[in-house]
């Protein structure tokens, strides 16, 4: 299925699960030190479970806007204590109701909003909400947003677009105290044993430099941000998977194309059946002496010629 709604599931394309783990990944330390961990936008849970393996807060709070979504990610990370919350982040209430159940336990708390933001009405609660939260509570937050003119492809799930210069006018909005970091995108190949067997491999990337696009872009604040780190991650691309989301995406776009085609037809030979309905309503009209329908004083033609 399409990927539109950036809610990973196991048909998401393997490139794409991969962008989510590592934002998992970067904030993993965070979370297994801290009492408590919310993420905003859990969705299915599987980045997360991925990168965190089995290291788990004490208290972990999960939101979603769908309750059955909220419920998947606990099952996903295996943890049948997490407080599932359905919730509207553009609500006040709901985000005071998220920030008492993380903060109930006490001790360091982080929250993790992974491409949640461009799905909002409005972003401006849950930026007044974390910024007290991080001022007053100690929490640390890690936000991220996609690169919009990186893809260059309208989404209609997107309330909001983002790029370099929206995203570093938002940061005007956060915390002076903050780290600021840019995901980009890899290629790369590996050499594997014949006989197929497993093998680890210590890879050396240079990331940096000119040009540099980023794919998303996140920040943290709160009284731990700067332990956010620059990291890679590469994993065995599966050709398999990756052809049959590609393969789907393309059945979708035709579905749709022959859709919009049959509709277009449709209309057309409505608009033809009007017309001859319509010219015949005007003949009967003449003959019986009568102005012809749906036609304004001004379109009525002049003395002895015929109307349409």
């Amino acid at each position: 299925m399409s990927d539109w709604q950036e809610r990973i599931t196991r048909e998401t394309a393997p490139a794409i699960q991969l962008e989510h783990e590592l934002r998992y990944r970067v904030a993993a330390p965070l979370i297994a030190s801290s009492a408590g961990w919310a993420d905003l936008g859990c969705g299915n849970g599987l980045a997360a479970a991925l990168a965190l393996g089995d290291a788990r807060p004490p208290r972990i709070v999960l939101v979603d806007v769908e309750e059955e979504v909220v419920a998947r990610a606990a099952a996903e990370l295996g943890a049948p204590d997490a407080r599932e919350l359905p919730g509207d982040l553009t609500s006040t209430e709901d985000l005071e109701r998220i920030g008492q159940e993380l903060l109930e336990p006490g001790g360091e708390a982080v929250v993790t909003c992974f491409e949640v933001l461009e799905h909002l009405e409005t972003f401006l609660p849950l930026l007044e909400w974390s910024g007290r939260l991080a001022r007053e509570h100690g929490v640390t937050f890690v936000i991220s947003v996609p690169n919009d003119a990186f893809w260059s492809i309208e989404n209609p799930h997107h309330r909001t677009a983002w790029g370099e210069g929206a995203f570093a006018e938002l940061s005007t909005l956060l915390p002076a105290e903050r780290t600021m970091l840019r995901q980009v995108a890899l290629a790369g190949s590996a050499m594997a044993a014949w006989d197929g067997r497993v093998e680890q491999h210590d890879l050396t990337v240079a990331v940096g430099g000119e040009p540099l696009v980023a794919t998303h872009l996140l920040a943290a604040f709160g009284p731990r941000h700067a332990e956010l780190r620059p990291a890679a991650l590469a994993g065995m691309t599966d050709m398999s998977g990756q052809r049959r989301w590609e393969r789907q995406r393309e059945s979708n776009l035709a579905l749709l194309e022959e859709q919009t085609r049959a509709q277009s037809e449709a209309l057309r030979e409505r608009e033809v059946w009007f017309e001859e309905w319509r010219r015949y309503i005007h003949e009967l009209e003449r003959e019986l002496g009568r102005p012809p329908s749906g036609v304004s004083e001004e379109q009525l033609p002049h003395h002895g010629e015929r109307p349409a």
